[in-house]
């Protein structure tokens, strides 16, 4: 039996023990088999046994150089040709992502060795995590557990969760970062509103300023969220005095790192932050997307009834619970963020991630509305059960598509091979290398795709390199 028949079987076994739970009103048993469904398709990708070339390589690059100097994150440890601080693809000091998926990356790979899997095993474990979050805010805000396992279940099978988790797709682990932070931060905040303790504020902004050490100011939509979550229920100087709690806590967090980047950085630091602004006004590498990109892709990346769901939600909006708190919270949740990615001209499936736990929630809700509503016809109930069946359907389809079971990564393993074949010393150089930032994850030296001019070999030589050439 093949390791992908082997894991589809498992898969089928253990959300068929979930749905069989759920029957008996056994919620916590099946919320735990949806838990380990959605770690078992994140630990299956996360085996793919090759680092992957965008962006996977230069994050597992930059944190293995981290394991010894966390404070100078570095592409090229050390460079002895002429380089471009610019090219974050070719740099030294890399500073094209905030430091905290980086540190957490080098800490797993500090404690347990260098190994992809070790690199992946910390966002594998915080996708996994965030399963839990998203069927705790979904019980929250609808009062209900089957909404909150629905959109538990919907995470946990989702392809592009599940890609970027395990760093198959561009933006891989810093979106899976900083997906689970927002959605922490959330989750206290909502704790508040239940509990009304301020504790649990200082928690959403010390989870926000994480958020903004793994992927800048998008971190601060928390801030609009817990506005929108409570400006009916509070006066305005609690209000105020809340969210200065959180915002102090939040710089606290993250302004060090700041002020230390550009003061041992500044032309790096300088650069990376007025090229994180051209993303909102220029189609970067290739990226450039036109206004309606995510209002297409989402069909793809949510699932393909999404826009039936939205519809039914809106709906529900203006003319049967009259802009409820809950409501707004999660049209905020989704919409905000929706309409900065869309205005802005770089465009990556990835950057919305954050929101998917709100799209869950809300075909939950849509889902639990069938299951409940009083059809006027047997024919009515017939398509309910249908559209019910058909979005279940469409998720499995689209998890196991992207899962890609039988996958065959002989090419990668031959390349690898390749790559770690020879032990090398520090001082070795290699020229003419087909994939210089894998061969510095394997391997210790430097390697370039470039072949430089025989003056400058020769000054290298005599410098102490070990110089090849492939």
């Amino acid at each position: 039996m093949s390791t992908g028949t082997f894991f589809l079987i498992f898969l089928f076994l253990i959300y068929g023990l979930a749905y069989l739970a759920y029957q008996r009103g056994q919620l916590k048993f099946a919320l735990v088999a949806i838990i380990l469904a959605g770690f078992g398709l994140r630990f299956f990708c996360s085996l793919d046994p090759m680092l992957h070339p965008w962006d996977e390589r230069y994050h597992a690059l930059v944190a293995k150089n981290m394991m010894t100097d966390p404070f100078t994150p570095k592409l090229y440890p050390d460079h002895v040709l002429d380089y471009d601080f610019k090219n974050w693809g070719q740099n030294h000091i890399w500073l094209h992502k905030q430091p905290l998926p980086l540190w957490t990356m080098a800490a797993s790979m500090k404690i347990f060795g260098v190994d992809e899997f070790i690199l992946r095993l910390p966002t594998v474990l915080l996708s996994t995590f965030s399963i839990f979050l998203t069927f705790w805010i979904g019980r929250f805000l609808s009062n209900s557990e089957r909404v909150g396992l629905l959109a538990a279940f919907f995470l946990s099978i989702n392809g592009l969760a599940i890609e970027l988790a395990s760093g198959r797709v561009s933006t891989d682990h810093v979106d899976t970062f900083f997906m689970f932070l927002i959605t922490t931060s959330l989750f206290f905040i909502l704790l508040n509103v239940k509990k009304a303790k301020k504790i649990w504020l200082i928690f959403a902004g010390l989870f926000c300023g994480l958020a903004i050490l793994t992927k800048w100011l998008p971190g601060l939509i928390v801030f609009p969220l817990y506005l929108v979550m409570n400006f009916r229920n509070k006066n305005y100087s609690t209000l105020f005095l809340e969210m200065a709690l959180m915002g102090v806590v939040t710089i606290i967090v993250a302004l060090p790192w700041q002020l230390y980047a550009h003061m041992m950085f500044p032309l790096e630091y300088n650069w990376e932050r007025d090229y994180n602004t051209l993303h909102l006004f220029e189609g970067l590498e290739g990226h450039g997307k036109p206004w309606w990109y995510f209002i297409d892709r989402i069909r793809i990346t949510v699932n393909e009834l999404v826009y039936l769901v939205f519809g039914w939600f809106v709906y529900q909006l203006f003319k049967v619970r009259k802009f409820s708190s809950v409501d707004l919270f999660l049209l905020a949740w989704i919409g905000i963020p929706f309409f900065i990615c869309s205005m802005a001209a770089t465009k990556m499936q990835g950057y919305l991630l954050f929101t998917f736990p709100a799209w869950f929630i809300i075909m939950g809700m849509f889902m639990e509305h069938l299951i409940i509503s009083k059809p006027r016809s047997s024919l009515h109930k017939k398509i309910y059960m249908l559209i019910i069946g058909v979005m279940m359907m469409l998720a499995f389809r689209y998890g196991l598509e992207r899962v890609k079971p039988f996958e065959n990564h002989e090419e990668e393993l031959q390349v690898k091979n390749e790559l770690t074949k020879t032990a090398y010393s520090s001082k070795t150089l290699i020229f003419n290398e087909a994939h210089p930032i894998e061969w510095m994850f394997y391997n210790d030296g430097l390697a370039y795709s470039s072949r430089p001019e025989e003056k400058v070999v020769d000054s290298l030589r005599r410098e102490g390199w070990l110089v090849y050439f492939n």
